[in-house]
């Protein structure tokens, strides 16, 4: 990458991919790609199996994510479409750690975070230690919430609780 390259980075289990999910992705493609010299570049840290289970508040949850090679298959296949749209390139990489390439990467320029109070309290901690460690904060960029049919957010877990699909829309409990 030249140097004039921006970065954005995020994370997450991104099971499944929602509209939510979306709108993360194409903030950290927006992010990366400008105007001027340099193309971009995203990174996006797909959380392990093993660390999805150690973070979850029921580590049984975990199981309920699949494999982790067929969420990377998704995720490659969701990228690759939105990425048609812009400059930047991508690429995954393995998370095991909360913090992720995020907290050392000196090549990093943003980080793209949920609204989530949870995930604005570990961009606001990954950028204290970053300068702890003597490197640049963090631009944090945060797209709001994509909220389904019924107000609420869309969620993962509202998808596999069967309440909501992908894109929000309502389904029928009857069914």
């Amino acid at each position: 990458m030249a140097d004039a390259d921006r970065t954005a980075i995020l994370g997450g289990t991104f099971t499944p991919i929602h509209n939510g999910h979306r709108a993360l992705l194409h903030k950290a493609f927006q992010t990366a790609s400008h105007d001027g010299r340099g193309d971009g570049h995203v990174i996006v840290g797909l959380t392990s199996s093993k660390l999805a289970t150690e973070t979850r508040s029921d580590p049984g949850h975990a199981e309920q994510l699949g494999a982790y090679d067929d969420r990377h298959a998704a995720l490659d296949a969701e990228l690759a479409q939105l990425g048609e749209s812009y400059t930047a390139t991508y690429e995954i990489l393995q998370l095991e750690d909360t913090q992720g390439p995020a907290a050392t990467r000196a090549d990093v320029d943003a980080l793209v975070a949920s609204p989530e109070a949870k995930a604005q309290r570990r961009a606001y901690e990954l950028n204290q230690q970053r300068r702890d460690a003597g490197l640049h904060p963090l631009e944090i960029h945060t797209p709001p919430f994509v909220v389904a049919e019924d107000g609420t957010r869309i969620s993962s877990t509202r998808i596999r609780n069967g309440e909501i699909d992908v894109h929000g829309r309502l389904l029928d409990a009857s069914e």
